[in-house]
C-alpha cells in the first residue's frame, strides 16, 4: 500500500476513481481547487491543501459537490490541530 502526504490544515483527499466515475477531469478538479498542482498523489488518491481556514475549506467542498462528487464516498476533509513535528499520510484501503 502506498501513502500520500496530507495536511491537517484544512486539507482534502479525493479518490481518483471517483473522478472517472463522475466524469470529472483532472483539469476541472484543479480549477475548483484553485491550484496548479495537488499537494501529493499516487495511483488511487490525490491530496490538496492547506486551505486558509474552515470558510475556504467549506467553499472547496461546495465546489467539489458542484462537480458531482459526493462527500465521504468520493472525498474527505482532513482537519486537525497537530504540532509541526507530526506528519500524516493517507493510504487507500483495498476491500
Amino acid at each position: 500500500m502506498s501513502f500520500i502526504d496530507v495536511t491537517p490544515e484544512y486539507g482534502l483527499v479525493v479518490r481518483k476513481d471517483a473522478l472517472r466515475e463522475r466524469g470529472v477531469s483532472f483539469e476541472m478538479l484543479l480549477a475548483v481547487m484553485k491550484t496548479d498542482a495537488p499537494l501529493d498523489s499516487d495511483d488511487r488518491l490525490i491530496s490538496f491543501g492547506p486551505s486558509f481556514g474552515q470558510e475556504a475549506l467549506d467553499g472547496l467542498i461546495e465546489g467539489l459537490s458542484g462537480l458531482g462528487l459526493h462527500y465521504f464516498d468520493d472525498f474527505i476533509e482532513v482537519v486537525g490541530n497537530y504540532p509541526e513535528w507530526c506528519r500524516f499520510k493517507v493510504g487507500y484501503a483495498a476491500k
